[in-house]
């Protein structure tokens, strides 16, 4: 399967912490998933979570092991730097 277009929509950031949301596109489905950035020591830690209604949609076309793949890609390419971001970066003082 095919993950492009790897967009980061919109991000918050505090100290270490970065909330986002964004968009990717996988063998032509537009999926929309949301995640976390711990920068510690060694590197950044990324987690994806994949929106309900499209994480469903991907599990019936691909299974549990498409779904798996795509969550890991995400990750990949986030730690990586390998996505664009169009929307507003807020980095905040206060606790999130």
């Amino acid at each position: 399967m095919d993950v492009s277009e790897v967009t980061i929509e919109s991000v918050e950031t505090e100290e270490k912490v970065s909330l986002f949301r964004g968009r990717a596109v996988v063998d032509g489905m537009d999926v929309r998933f949301s995640g976390i950035t711990v920068y510690t020591i060694g590197g950044p830690t990324v987690g994806v979570n994949l929106e309900q209604e499209d994480e469903a949609r991907l599990l019936s076309a691909f299974g549990k092991e498409g779904v798996d793949a795509v969550i890991a890609e995400l990750q990949r390419r986030i730690v990586e730097g390998d996505f664009s971001v169009s929307g507003p970066v807020k980095i905040r003082r206060q606790p999130l």
